[in-house]
């Protein structure tokens, strides 16, 4: 365990030992100092001892209860300033310089007042002190005891200017900063973005378990992860385990459910003890009774981590946690914006696909048509039967494409909906029959029963098949194509053969490439045996791609 693993963002243990530290050192300059003419010698030392007694019992108070620390700080500065008074009294001699503790210990008082509270209540001690220290050197002088003016008067500047300094940096006192969540990657959805969250806020407070309820805005749900010494469990629970806990309402907090003691952070961001208010339901869920409370809240809904087994905790994670919370609803908005972004620019591209081929594809279809008609006309009569059914045969197939990019236009055009279901049968036989009329191959469907997927997967799986249509006819010279489709495990298979003359044995591993990369995009399996007289591409995808 490191030294800043003990003191970060816990100023009540630096407090503690500055204390000890400092009542040790002056009790040591008091039995030490020659110049000392024991008129109060016995006293001072006497209260120094108590004071640096009291202090060890202060260090272990921090280290072990921060409840007690908390509650019991009033009572700790009003003991701290009486040592100061007490002091001046036994030490404000002519010879006294380097042995009165005035200044130490108003920086002591000061410093704890700002660590604790804030500016404000370090700004009241401090003067108070001050007050309290020109009354007790006023005292001093008429009840006839020697006191350097020019001294006394010194002194009191400097606490003035002492104090000044320390308001000042209590006032410019910022919340503790936080690293920024690691952004995004695309294609990072929900799970992973509160994984991410646990293992940041886990970082930062060095809690060994972590659990994380999230309600999202849109859903009747709440979703629950728990990460302890035994791994990440998931579940997803009814609206009803967080029925007492109040989003708009709910603070970081430091509890102990057992003892039903509970640190907040009100409003104005001071420390307020009061009872937990912890849902009662997520605490058995995490085994959790004593930790920090964070709740964030974003756009897309509301959360609360619940952070347990951190090593000695104080307010100071109150502050610490505020800013954690802070920093992941923004990580959760960003996200959801980023989401929205893509989808905008996703948005964009399909719009801007779909105008390219209106305005050249589907035209030079629809261009190529009409010459063939024309030409077909001109001709009349001149035409051998062979020839004229061959242009018609063109043409038809012409139209089909034509209208099969028109269907692409319209998808791409329309907004983007939640996968459908459809039977993957009915595609593939229109599919089918279009690739076997344009290449001039007989074709087969052997599907024995219905094949749902999404309409995404339909188009992928009909390009697929046209692709292979295309290269049995073109480069295996196949007059036979068989296409079979099964569905079995969550997995589509997908087989595909023809009687062509195959694939050279040095070329396999490579070909066909634009189908390898396509069952690749799609996240599914690619497999060729090739031998002359067969081909077959035997294919496995994930029937439930929700991709488009």
């Amino acid at each position: 365990m490191s030294v800043k693993s003990i003191f970060e963002y816990r100023s009540a243990r630096v407090i503690a030992v500055y204390r000890a530290a400092l009542s040790l050192v002056f009790l040591l300059a008091l039995m030490l100092d020659p110049s000392r003419d024991g008129l109060h010698e016995t006293a001072s030392r006497l209260l120094l001892f108590g004071y640096f007694t009291v202090s060890l019992a202060l260090i272990l108070l921090a280290w072990k209860s921060w409840w007690f620390d908390h509650m019991l700080a009033p009572f700790i500065l009003v003991l701290d300033s009486l040592v100061f008074i007490s002091g001046v009294f036994f030490t404000e001699q002519s010879t006294a310089d380097f042995t009165s503790p005035f200044l130490s210990v108003l920086s002591l008082v000061a410093l704890s007042a700002i660590m604790r509270w804030d500016w404000r209540v370090a700004a009241w001690t401090g003067f108070g002190l001050t007050a309290l220290f020109v009354a007790t050197g006023m005292a001093m002088m008429s009840s006839g005891l020697e006191i350097d003016t020019y001294r006394f008067v010194r002194r009191i500047s400097y606490m003035v200017a002492l104090l000044a300094v320390l308001l000042w940096f209590g006032v410019q006192r910022r919340a503790p900063h936080v690293p920024a969540i690691a952004p995004p990657v695309e294609g990072d959805d929900e799970e992973e973005l509160m994984a991410r969250a646990m293992d940041y806020a886990r970082e930062l407070t060095g809690a060994s378990k972590v659990l994380l309820a999230w309600s999202p805005a849109e859903e009747p749900w709440v979703e629950i992860r728990r990460d302890g010494p035994d791994g990440l469990h998931a579940q997803r629970a009814g609206p009803k385990v967080l029925d007492d806990w109040e989003p708009a309402y709910a603070a970081v907090e430091l509890f102990d459910m057992r003892r039903r003691r509970s640190l907040l952070l009100d409003d104005e961001d001071r420390v307020q003890p009061t009872v937990p208010h912890i849902p009662a339901a997520l605490t058995p869920i995490g085994g959790i009774t004593e930790g920090l409370q964070l709740p964030f809240h974003n756009a897309s809904g509301d959360g609360l981590l619940l952070l347990g087994g951190i090593s000695g905790p104080g307010a100071d994670f109150l502050h610490l946690g505020k800013a954690i919370a802070r920093e992941i609803g923004s990580a959760f908005d960003r996200a959801v914006l980023g989401e929205l972004e893509r989808a905008a620019l996703v948005g964009r591209t399909r719009s801007a696909i779909a105008r390219d081929l209106h305005d050249s594809v589907a035209q030079s279809l629809a261009g190529a048509c009409f010459r063939l008609e024309g030409l077909r006309r001109n001709l009349g009569g001149r035409l051998v039967p062979e020839a004229d059914s061959e242009i018609v045969a063109i043409r038809d197939a012409l139209r089909r494409e034509q209208g099969h990019i028109r269907g692409l236009i319209d998808s791409l055009r329309a907004p983007a909906q939640p996968p459908r279901s459809r039977d993957l049968r009915g595609d593939m036989d229109g599919a089918l029959a279009d690739a076997g009329a344009h290449w001039g191959v007989a074709v087969a469907l052997d599907a024995p029963g219905p094949v749902e997927v999404t309409g995404w997967l339909s188009h992928e799986v009909q390009q697929l098949v046209r692709e292979a249509v295309a290269n049995a006819a073109r480069h295996g010279h196949a007059e036979r194509v068989t296409v079979r489709l099964g569905l079995a495990h969550g997995r589509l298979a997908l087989q595909i053969e023809d009687n062509g003359i195959g694939f050279d044995a040095a070329s396999q591993d490579g070909r066909p490439w634009s189908i390898r990369e396509r069952v690749a995009a799609i996240g599914g399996e690619f497999a060729l045996e090739s031998t002359p007289g067969s081909t077959v591409l035997a294919i496995e995808l994930p029937a439930h791609n929700t991709r488009g």
